[in-house]
């Protein structure tokens, strides 16, 4: 019976000597109404939902078709036109210097030290806008490595700061040079041709993404014990008592 039509005078008044105070028959209709107030909830959820999924699908629709109709930017094709100018590679603009290993990389000079505060936070500029774009790169952390460093010295010919870039044995520059490109629009068409990321790659198993792994010999701390119970510096790992990783940085 609907609740509409329940007839509450058949209701009779509570018995104080009775067991129970309440009518047997206004309990059940105290359960219906909150059993249709609850239907009435759940149904008008179900129509709120369905909408909001309706919305949403015609918006990513229209903005698909939106993007797929939409002509390039402009200041994108004066940046083609201005390639096209040049000969079509943008990078025979910038000094050859070649890093180890860079002839078809992109390498990037850091450091994760927060010694100098500037210095850390354009290394974590350059590296976020890598990472932003898309690009795969290899780190080069100079206060992980000394050799790291010696050989950004020796590239560049002299004692300069990390944050560096190469790309394709290239000389872009530091954060400065790196960020100004990027603000003229002229700094993703440096890396036509390079692989992108592949989101679906799992970090390397032996190091974890860091490039490092503890040196087996000592354990990690630069040092063995010799037969006459004196220490020696370890020969197999680097002033942090570390090795490159060999899976990923190779």
């Amino acid at each position: 019976m609907p609740l509409s039509e329940i007839d509450i005078s058949s209701f009779r008044p509570p018995d104080l000597n009775s067991s129970t105070l309440f009518d047997p028959n206004l309990l059940a209709a105290f359960k219906m109404a909150v059993k249709e107030f609850m239907q009435r909830i759940e149904e008008e959820r179900r129509v709120r939902i369905a909408k909001q999924a309706s919305s949403l699908k015609q918006s990513i629709k229209e903005t698909e078709q939106g993007e797929s109709e939409s002509e390039p930017p402009l200041k994108f094709c004066r940046i083609e036109e201005e390639i096209e100018e040049e000969g079509g590679n943008p990078l025979l603009n910038f000094e050859e210097r070649c890093p180890p290993g860079g002839i078809d990389r992109v390498i990037f000079y850091s450091t994760t030290l927060r010694g100098i505060r500037k210095t850390f936070e354009d290394c974590n500029g350059v590296r976020f806008l890598l990472q932003s774009l898309r690009v795969r790169y290899h780190e080069r952390d100079v206060s992980m490595h000394k050799e790291y460093r010696e050989e950004l010295w020796e590239v560049l010919e002299g004692k300069v700061m990390p944050p560096r870039l190469f790309v394709k044995g290239r000389y872009i520059g530091g954060a400065e040079e790196v960020l100004g490109l990027n603000e003229q629009g002229k700094f993703r068409v440096l890396f036509e041709g390079l692989p992108p990321v592949d989101s679906s790659t799992e970090p390397c198993e032996a190091c974890n993404g860091v490039c490092f792994v503890l040196c087996f010999n000592c354990s990690g701390s630069h040092r063995i014990s010799t037969p006459d119970g004196l220490w020696s510096e370890c020969l197999y790992c680097n002033e942090n008592g570390l090795i490159i990783c060999s899976h990923c940085c190779c």
